[in-house]
């Protein structure tokens, strides 16, 4: 029996990819050439390299400028505009906040035990003037600061834990979690659990602060314990009871 050859890839698609590659090792708005530069260098059609360049802007590691002084230049996405559409997509899917719930204990708690060993003494001192700032603010912070101290709370968390897959799957929670209702939003309409969680979110960075893993481990299982706590009341009822019993928090 003859095997079928392999199909081979398009020109569009494999000078897609050589397109990718050399972004992958250019610096954000590094030029990578003219058009015709690029004709030469991959050997393809004004077409065929339009189409492909057409490939790579759509996943944001391309601009083409036209004209005096315009070529390819390279883009690096950030991780708030990939985290943006990957909630776009679980948002899209009617992804539920016990889904979050469940998704964001494990992913704090392994940061948690990340930052917690990492001497980075810059980062740490980052930390120390976000809990300052905290401490300064009393238990009373209106909404958005809460959110927006959370989102810092949260870049930081990813860098000290210097794990960028674990970090970019938080910040996709977190712009999850921005376009929840006012209705689905367990915080929104509650100032006291926004000064209960920050309680436990501040003894996390406290322990993370003093480098104990372990406490640290405990701090960030709280959190999410609390949450799931208050989930199961407002709307899980009997799965957010679940939700304590599968993480160990009842």
């Amino acid at each position: 029996m003859s095997r079928k050859p392999e199909a081979r890839p398009s020109a569009v698609s494999a000078a897609a990819a050589e397109l990718r590659r050399d972004v992958f090792n250019m610096s954000d708005g590094e030029l990578l050439g003219s058009e015709d530069d690029l004709i030469a260098r991959y050997g393809v059609s004004r077409p065929t390299l339009r189409q492909a360049a057409a490939l790579i802007s759509q996943e944001n590691l391309l601009k083409v400028k036209r004209g005096v002084g315009g070529g390819y230049f390279a883009r690096q996405p950030s991780t708030r505009a990939v985290a943006h559409m990957a909630a776009i997509y679980l948002r899209s899917r009617r992804t539920e906040v016990r889904e979050i719930i469940e998704a964001v204990a494990p992913i704090r708690i392994a940061l948690a035990r990340f930052a917690s060993n990492n001497g980075d003494k810059k980062l740490l001192a980052s930390l120390r003037r976000f809990l300052d700032k905290e401490m300064e603010q009393g238990p009373e912070q209106r909404f958005k600061d809460f959110v927006k101290a959370e989102r810092e709370f949260g870049r930081l968390l990813g860098e000290l834990g210097e794990n960028r897959v674990i970090a970019l799957f938080m910040e996709t929670l977190y712009d999850f979690s921005s376009m929840l209702s006012v209705d689905e939003d367990i915080y929104v309409k509650n100032p006291e659990r926004v000064s209960d969680y920050r309680i436990r979110r501040n003894q996390l960075a406290e322990a993370i602060l003093e480098q104990d893993e372990e406490l640290a481990a405990v701090a960030a299982r709280r959190c999410s314990m609390i949450s799931a706590d208050w989930y199961s009341d407002d709307l899980g009822g009997k799965r957010g009871s679940m939700l304590l019993e599968v993480f160990g928090m009842n």
